[in-house]
């Protein structure tokens, strides 16, 4: 279960990764969902902010660092 949770979390971020490169900005759109507005919101902040490039780096490091996270936590502590 944790490696299902955990990749789809990290397809999350990749995408959003790639969607920030490419300087979609997702606030055009608009929801229902009180929690998809939100993030909408916060996506196009990190790109009014700090920009394409850098949100887009930010969001690749948090999906890789989620993939690490799963790994270590299969581990055993020696």
């Amino acid at each position: 279960m944790k490696w299902i949770v955990a990749g789809f979390v990290a397809l999350v971020f990749a995408v959003l990764s790639f969607n920030a490169f490419i300087a979609n900005d997702l606030s055009r759109q608009s929801s229902g969902n009180r929690l998809i507005a939100m993030l909408t919101d916060l996506h196009g902040w990190l790109l009014g902010t700090l920009g394409a490039t850098p949100t887009s780096i930010l969001f690749a490091v948090c999906a890789v660092g989620i993939v690490v996270l799963a790994v270590r936590d299969g581990k055993k502590a020696s």
